[in-house]
């Protein structure tokens, strides 16, 4: 069973260079640009493996979705790893922190701990 990761990040370029090294390496991907399209794409993942957040985003930032989502009891386990030029300002209880510019060995790394490909 395929496992999928869900990218939110609103750099157009960086999400799909993100999305296409992660199918490459054999995840499923869903993208959203910002929380709230996030919130809608979650309901339609059958196996989310993990979430891969950046905060500073127009409309929902990260912030706001992470809660949304730990929220959720169905969702509260979810692993979420942050994305961000400025990961100081992760919130509390994130699984993990990247710092921006990403890595991609180090983005398929921490990938692979938590989702099947």
């Amino acid at each position: 069973m395929n496992h999928t990761v869900l990218v939110v990040e609103d750099e157009a370029d960086l999400r799909e260079m993100m999305r296409e090294a992660l199918e490459l390496n054999g995840y499923e991907v869903v993208t959203a640009k910002e929380g709230q399209e996030a919130l809608e794409a979650i309901a339609q993942i059958e196996h989310l493996c993990l979430v891969l957040l950046d905060l500073l985003m127009p409309g929902m930032n990260g912030w706001v979705f992470f809660e949304k989502m730990r929220a959720r009891p169905e969702l509260a386990g979810v692993p979420v790893v942050v994305h961000s030029s400025v990961p100081s300002r992760a919130p509390a209880g994130v699984t993990r922190v990247l710092q921006k510019p990403l890595e991609f060995d180090r983005l398929l790394s921490v990938v692979r701990e938590f989702c099947a490909a």
